[in-house]
């Protein structure tokens, strides 16, 4: 099951670098920053500190997001305080747990994501280093040594229960928590060196790393380590550590960022044990679609401009269809690169400037397209060295799908294993949904080209239908028309468990809308149970929130 996007769990690995400059932070850093500005007394011995550090990083990530949602800027300081006191309180619970420690599985995984968390840092000066060192962009692709991807292999959708004789049955998954070594050691050491047994620990210069670029693999990195390194010092000034060495610095990073993963974790875990031993019914599950479908119904039985702009706004969250006006479609993108959109761009403003006509930034853009290429992926998402053009896919895309004849399921399933081996857009693979359209171009919501070209496809009426290549302004799609939205039922009463398992909510997915309300019924008993527990863990305890402190957050 998806983890919860609860915000209790939700802390990201922020840094002081969003106050660079910034106003938040005063002249006098060391004492403004350090100040305790909420606590809450546990007992006579222990008390847990908010500090202005904390607070502040909290505030300029997500106050915005409560002012958006009708908050005041007031309400919104007190609503970050609240959860960074909540999330306090839990987290102390859960560690005072007697047995309650972290598996070794569970440490790795904390550890893996700082090295990620360091590594996409360091990953983030590569362009002004090539750039500061004069470097062509084509040596990049050859000194990198980053084999990360934004792609995944495609997988089947694991359900959480299955439907037998009507009732839902549990579905036992497999404890892969038995892990015996933990991934501790340290691999950023190569970047740092000792320069003797006497003297702190500090970097190369710049000469020799850059002269290394051309014989080792890790020139460019240890210079990206250099600038992170430089940037944490300036970040941390104001806490005057006794020991700034490159080395203390780096590890007291790693230190902050790995106590932040641990305590996530925790929370996770947390979660996981409710849901290993939360159980529901087909009646919770039947309760709540019908619940939502009646409601749904009632917004949109009669009105069906407002279902309309629903669809619009979010097809996803939109259960209820009382028309056919709308219909999917998935698409394989073979889309421009970064430097082809800027070149797009840079003849569009010519056009403007008089420097070339219509007629000829066309043709520019015409043979751009011609180069356009995919790089085929592996079964589990790793890029392979097999280069195809937009034709090429499109030609191998004829090829696979004319063996399935009229079969639409079949043909959706081999179109979609060909969208995870060439698309460029890693968002659409995760999607719950195909792509929404309109048969009203009033609520179209995608570019003009994809959307026509889409509305011709549903116009054959035959699902699994594909086009040729269309042209947008993200690059060439191949579009697949893959049916119309439907109610699991009619007849919402009358709605039962099968209905919900047999309607899927993606034509190329095992994911159905049991599945998605399992999850709702889940979701919302988990935050109730959450929501309990803080309650308890703040009952009793005294909470001070210093205002004047706070000063103007809470005016």
């Amino acid at each position: 099951m998806n983890k919860l996007n609860y915000l209790i769990v939700a802390v990201l690995v922020f840094t002081l670098t969003v106050f660079s400059g910034c106003s938040l932070v005063t002249e006098n850093q060391t004492k403004y920053m350090s100040q305790t500005v909420a606590e809450v007394k546990l007992d006579d011995k222990n008390t847990l500190t908010v500090s202005m550090e904390e607070f502040l990083i909290y505030y300029s990530n997500y106050a915005s997001s409560y002012v958006q949602n009708g908050s005041t800027t007031k309400e919104a300081a007190e609503q970050v305080l609240d959860m960074i006191i909540n999330r306090k309180l839990i987290v102390n619970y859960l560690k005072g747990i007697e047995g309650n420690t972290l598996t070794t599985a569970e440490i790795n995984d904390c550890w893996t994501a700082v090295y990620d968390y360091v590594y996409e840092k360091m990953e983030s000066y590569k362009d002004t280093i090539y750039s500061d060192w004069g470097l062509e962009a084509e040596d990049e692709e050859e000194t990198s040594t980053s084999e990360s991807s934004e792609f995944v292999g495609r997988s089947e959708f694991e359900h959480d229960y299955i439907v037998k004789n009507g009732k839902l049955v549990k579905v036992e998954k497999e404890d892969d928590s038995r892990v015996d070594t933990v991934v501790n050691p340290n691999p950023f050491k190569s970047y740092f060196w000792q320069a003797g047994e006497e003297n702190s620990k500090g970097f190369t210069s710049v000469g020799s790393v850059k002269s290394k670029l051309t014989e080792y693999s890790d020139g460019l990195q240890e210079e990206e380590m250099k600038r992170f390194v430089k940037d944490l010092k300036t970040n941390e000034s104001y806490k005057n550590f006794k020991d700034n060495s490159s080395w203390a610095i780096f590890e007291r990073e790693l230190k902050r960022v790995y106590d932040i993963q641990v305590d996530n974790k925790y929370i996770e875990k947390y979660q996981d044990t409710f849901e290993k031993a939360y159980t529901i019914s087909a009646e919770q599950v039947l309760d709540t679609y019908k619940a939502t479908m009646k409601g749904q119904k009632e917004l949109y039985g009669n009105d069906i401009s407002a279902y309309n702009d629903a669809m619009k706004s979010d097809a996803t969250s939109v259960y209820y269809h009382p028309t056919q006006g709308w219909f999917y479609v998935s698409h394989l993108l073979i889309g421009y690169t970064d430097e082809q959109k800027a070149q797009i761009t840079e003849w569009e403003n010519q056009v403007k400037k008089g420097i070339i006509t219509e007629e000829e930034k066309d043709a520019n853009v015409e043979t751009l397209r011609a180069s356009l290429t995919a790089t085929a992926r592996d079964s589990e998402g790793n890029d392979t060295k097999v280069v195809k053009s937009a034709e090429a896919v499109l030609a191998e895309v004829d090829s696979t799908l004319a063996v399935y004849g009229s079969d639409a399921n079949a043909k959706i399933n081999a179109f979609t294993d060909l969208i995870y081996k060439y698309t460029s857009e890693s968002s659409f693979l995760t999607r719950d949904y195909d792509y929404a359209i309109p048969l009203d171009e009033e609520y179209d919501s995608m570019v003009e080209e994809f959307a026509t070209a889409s509305r011709d496809l549903q116009k054959t009426g035959q699902v699994g239908t594909y086009s040729r290549l269309v042209y947008t302004q993200y690059g060439a799609h191949i579009i697949m028309y893959t049916g119309v939205p439907s109610n699991a039922n009619d007849n919402i009463d009358a709605t039962t468990i099968q209905d919900l398992e047999n309607t899927k909510l993606k034509s190329s997915s095992t994911k159905n809308m049991l599945d998605l309300f399992i999850s709702k019924v889940t979701t919302s008993d988990y935050n109730v149970q959450q929501e309990k527990l803080i309650d308890q863990l703040r009952d009793g305890k005294k909470i001070t929130i210093y205002k004047t402190r706070l000063g103007k957050y809470l005016k």
